[in-house]
């Protein structure tokens, strides 16, 4: 899993520079230039908290504190057009992206040999890569989201850094129950999708036979409606269970995550209080620190939110991956010898074919001669294994 979706992200990039490089340009220096205007702004606030706490009228103060003002103004308009910027450029190239895996998918699946398609086990693989087709798209939007995210945690360390020394510590010390409670229930939502995929796949086929106009009629005359319905219906309850028991797990892991994370800041706040009566910090780092701090864990629940939904369209984009490289082991060869420029005839001689988990052939030892210009028809019983 870990290694699965750095691989995908860089295919959803690969495939974006490949579409569009401009717009992917634009939304990496967008996502960058936000990060530094983070950066700024925190700087900013400091000078704004040593100007405001030092000695000294109040007027003076608020005058020399203008410049700083100014400055952390200016940083949230030029955050506000970057990601703007970087809204209108992921919105251009989202939709692009989708197209090229899914031109990529189709391309593929129509090249399959038609034996191959006959198989339960290839048409399975097939059949499940088209659910994915749509994630390349959320994957691009939700790397973007993630990449905004950490920039600007790292934005803050640094600064928190350039401050004092101790500051970087404190940070992570609070992140890091918070970041293992992600990683466990996007581990645990993971394997519960990996288990439960092929279960939401039937949910989804047979609701779509309730829908599609060339089942109406069958569906009606045998009264299929019905025992669709509770069919749907019995699998749906099964599926509510595994849900409520993810959410007595993920209930569980965020009491403890948050405990620890609860029992990190009250040391935190402990040693900042420490440092700044000792006098080893002054009162305006102290005050950047703390909004340095609570701005980190407000994006880490964020980063926690799309790291899962990350997690789950990797399911699904895997799943077309894994369908365009079956694809391409089942294509119809490329190579052999050409047709002749006129075909006088086709002919087959004692032709014999099974289809897979059949008890009997549906041709056995068949010869058949068309000659160029002859009308032929086969005619057989109701359903027969026939192709036009």
């Amino acid at each position: 899993m870990a290694a699965a979706l750095p691989r995908m992200m860089a295919m959803v990039l690969r495939t974006g520079w490949q579409t569009d490089r401009q717009a992917l340009t634009g939304v990496v220096v967008a996502q960058l230039g936000q990060g530094v205007t983070s950066a700024w702004g925190l700087i900013a606030v400091n000078s704004v908290l040593t100007q405001l706490f030092s000695d000294g009228p109040t007027a003076d103060k608020l005058r020399q504190a203008l410049p700083a003002l100014i400055v952390l103004g200016l940083t949230a308009v030029a955050a506000a057009l970057l990601s703007a910027w970087s809204t209108a450029m992921s919105g251009r190239l989202e939709p692009q992206v989708e197209r090229a895996v899914s031109s990529r998918y189709y391309t593929a699946v129509t090249r399959v040999e038609v034996e191959a398609t006959e198989r339960p086990e290839i048409q399975r693989v097939l059949e499940a890569g088209k659910f994915g087709t749509d994630s390349a798209r959320s994957m691009l939007r939700l790397s973007v989201g993630v990449g905004n995210v950490l920039i600007g945690m790292v934005a803050a360390a640094v600064v928190l850094a350039s401050l004092h020394w101790a500051l970087l510590p404190m940070l992570l010390t609070i992140a890091l129950p918070k970041g293992w409670g992600a990683v466990r229930s996007a581990r645990r939502d993971y394997i519960s999708r990996l288990n439960w995929v092929d279960h939401r796949r039937a949910i989804a086929s047979l609701l779509a036979y309730l829908t599609r106009p060339h089942a109406a009629g069958e569906i009606r005359v045998h009264a299929a409606g019905t025992k669709l319905l509770d069919s749907y219906e019995e699998m749906s309850r099964q599926t509510e269970a595994e849900q409520r028991r993810l959410a007595r797990a993920q209930a569980s892991t965020d009491l403890v995550a948050g405990g620890f994370a609860g029992l990190a800041s009250l040391a935190c706040y402990g040693v900042l209080w420490w440092l700044l009566a000792g006098g080893g910090l002054p009162l305006a780092v102290g005050g950047t620190a703390v909004i340095a701090i609570r701005t980190s864990t407000a994006r880490l629940t964020s980063l926690v939110q799309q790291v899962n939904r990350l997690y789950e369209e990797l399911l699904f984009l895997t799943d077309t991956e894994t369908a365009i490289e079956t694809a391409g082991k089942h294509a119809i060869p490329t190579t052999g010898t050409s047709l002749p420029a006129e075909v006088n005839q086709v002919r087959i001689d004692d032709v014999s074919f099974t289809y897979p988990g059949a008890d009997a052939p549906a041709l056995n030892r068949v010869s058949l001669t068309v000659r160029r210009g002859e009308v032929t028809a086969l005619v057989g019983r109701t359903a027969p294994a026939r192709r036009p």
